[in-house]
């Protein structure tokens, strides 16, 4: 905002401040210096003042920031030569004033001030105004226009003239608008008005959109003998709804828009009348102020203890004292704290801590001394689950995976494909697309892959540790602590290696290593789950606890992300995979050599790769300390047949083992589970 130096000067003494000096305490005070230009005899100072500080877009306003932060007392505007007589609104004062002012819509406006001024002449106003006006950026009009503009930057309060005699029956009503109506405004457009717009109304129709722009009917012209001054407060909401529909920007709409002083009509529309009497003059007929909504100031109590402990013991509650009282706030001690009524036109100051900045802001921060923060530790609480989520993180991150964080609020359609549960939905979502919460992590984590499928990344590798939202049986809410991945396209452990496509046994991999990790043995056993593709899908338990599924990804789910190609996905249920952890301890490495050995069958489709390893764990053969998968495919040619071939491992503690031995144990092995299970020994 454009200030002049010599405007400031009619608030508060500026003769032993130089330019530099003015600029330099504005800044302190929080109010930053952009640019600093003579104009005339005068200086312009073009300050930036954050939007919440409506009370200092004025000369007035800022004088008393300056007065403050100098130590002096801002001067107050001259007594006008009208005294205020403030009328409530009833039909007597109407018919004597012979003009009719009426709010309907007290949510939208909560005071209404006016004063009609009859037999003014209208011409240029005096040098001194325009040089002002021109001085901060506004071109000089007519002697009553002018005012407005006069008063608004002098106070910080926009007001507005109406030519009295272009008002139908001399009544002013402020309403809501009406479906269908519409209004030709100063600026020359007709504008469209809705029900949730503010309008200045005669008996007819609008004449001006309240806290925006005036109508182009009830201008002052030339011509005009007879204005109504008015000086409103419009609640914020309202005006920044309208005028961003509008797509209409004012000076008004500004701070209107941002809360203005809702109490200062009647010093408004005395100094306007003031200046038109001087500049136009005319005679000035009473004051009417007709109040829909009282607006009371609060009361807030500042603790001197407070006080010491924000500002490192740097500023008494006496300066406190004198500060407030220099801004115009009423201050006085109670006991050793401070009580301060805040003035309604610092809608900023809400709670104490507002107060103590608004203290160290003219103190200065860089007068507070510095020191370095106490740091207490307290109690210290163990956090498994997210011990747990660090732990599978970094194991992921070290089998290659990358990490994402995907939305918890996603499409209705996309739980449907990987749940059967009724999910949670939002209310009031601003698009269907985030209308619930997730059940399952792969939603997002398939966007992810589609997303970067599309810019020519066709492989790869992607996790996600999270929650997933679920409903409970009393109605409730509940969240699951999750872990999801996803892999698509080759894979290689080298740069130079030949790559080869994903396979089901990659994500099983995975999460046996994370489950190895965390000490919980798992069993695998096919799944139902829709989702993954049949006879490609698997779930894995420990004892009767679900801690995870994987598989190959349906098609239908596929081509719903748009994904051609492959995915292998796994889910954990990292809670359920906790709650399997049980107590675990170190166990002896054998110091002696174990001896490698195979088992190679044949068998129908139908025999899990589970039930065989179940099977040979549960014979408990001297000696065998590991089993697992070397190899198993379907021969070529061959219908309903798979071939699985086995390593074994065995191993003493005590010895190195001999060939007999571990012959004998292995001849045992393939006995027992050519007995127990429909297999071809090969």
């Amino acid at each position: 905002m454009k200030l002049s130096r010599d405007w400031l000067s009619d608030y508060v003494d500026l003769s032993d401040i130089t330019d530099e000096q003015l600029s330099v305490r504005m800044t302190e005070i929080g109010h930053a210096i952009e640019a600093m230009e003579r104009h005339g005899d005068d200086t312009v100072v073009d300050a930036e003042i954050t939007t919440n500080r409506i009370d200092a877009m004025s000369h007035a306003g800022m004088a008393k920031e300056l007065a403050a932060a100098l130590g002096r007392t801002s001067v107050g505007q001259a007594p006008s030569p009208v005294p205020p007589s403030p009328v409530p609104p009833s039909d007597d004062s109407r018919g004597r004033l012979s003009y009719t002012i009426r709010i309907d819509a007290p949510e939208m406006c909560t005071r209404f001030t006016a004063r009609a001024i009859r037999g003014i002449t209208i011409k240029p106003s005096s040098p001194k105004m325009q040089r002002r006006l021109e001085a901060v950026g506004l071109r000089p009009i007519n002697n009553v226009v002018d005012v407005t503009n006069y008063v608004m930057l002098a106070l910080g309060h926009p007001m507005h003239a109406y030519d009295l005699d272009r008002i139908n029956d001399a009544t002013i009503i402020v309403r809501s608008g009406r479906k269908g109506e519409a209004i030709k405004c100063l600026d020359d457009v007709t504008r469209s008005i809705d029900e949730q717009t503010c309008v200045i109304s005669d008996s007819r129709h609008p004449i001006g959109l309240g806290g925006i722009i005036g109508g182009f009917e009830s201008e002052i012209r030339e011509t005009t003998k007879n204005v109504l001054l008015e000086c409103a407060a419009f609640t914020p909401s309202v005006i920044r709804r309208t005028a961003r529909r509008l797509g209409v920007k004012t000076d008004a709409s500004y701070r209107f828009e941002r809360g203005v002083d809702p109490n200062n009509g009647p010093e408004v529309i005395e100094l306007a009348t003031r200046l038109i009497l001087e500049l136009a003059g005319g005679t000035a007929g009473d004051l009417i102020d007709v109040i829909a909504k009282e607006i009371q100031p609060k009361t807030l109590r500042l603790r001197a203890a407070k006080l010491k402990e924000q500002s490192g013991g740097a500023v008494g509650i006496g300066y406190a004292l004198e500060l407030f009282r220099r801004l115009g706030f009423e201050a006085a001690m109670s006991g050793d704290d401070l009580e301060v009524i805040v003035p309604v036109s610092r809608g900023d100051i809400h709670e104490e801590m507002d107060l103590v900045e608004e203290v160290l802001r003219f103190f200065g921060l860089n007068n507070v001394p510095a020191t370095l923060p106490r740091i207490t530790t307290g109690d210290v609480h163990e956090n498994p689950i997210a011990e747990a989520e660090d732990r599978v993180r970094d194991l992921l991150i070290g089998s290659g995976l990358s990490e994402v964080v995907t939305y918890s609020f996603i499409h209705a359609e996309a739980n449907a494909l990987v749940s059967d549960e009724q999910p949670i939905s939002i209310t009031n979502a601003l698009t269907e697309n985030i209308a619930s919460m997730r059940l399952s992590l792969l939603p997002g984590l398939l966007e992810t892959a589609a997303f970067n499928r599309s810019y020519g990344t066709r492989d790869g590798a992607l996790f996600e540790v999270g929650r997933t939202y679920h409903r409970t049986a009393d109605g409730g809410v509940r969240e699951r602590h999750r872990v999801a991945l996803v892999l698509y396209g080759s894979l290689g452990t080298f740069w130079g290696d030949a790559k080869r496509a994903i396979d089901f046994f990659d994500a099983k991999g995975v999460v046996e290593q994370i489950a190895e990790r965390m000490h919980v043995s798992l069993e695998f056993a096919a799944s139902d789950d829709r989702w993954y593709r049949a006879g490609q899908r698997a779930a894995a338990f420990h004892g009767d606890h679900r801690i995870a599924s994987a598989g190959f990804l349906g098609h239908e789910l596929l081509q719903r992300f748009g994904i051609k190609g492959e995915v292998v996905a796994a889910e954990i249920d990292l809670e359920a995979l906790l709650e399997s952890t049980g107590s675990w301890r170190m166990t002896q490495v054998s110091r002696y050599p174990g001896v490698p050995m195979i088992m190679a069958m044949t068998h129908a489709r139908e025999l899990e790769y589970g039930t065989i390893l179940n099977t040979i764990r549960r014979l408990e053969i001297p000696f065998l300390h590991e089993v697992g998968l070397r190899d198993r495919f379907e021969p070529e040619g061959e219908e309903n047949v798979i071939k699985t071939t086995l390593g074994m491992w065995y191993q003493a503690f005590d010895r190195s083992l001999t060939q007999e031995e571990v012959s004998e144990a292995h001849h045992r092995l393939t006995s027992s589970v050519a007995e127990l299970l429909p297999v071809k020994l090969l």
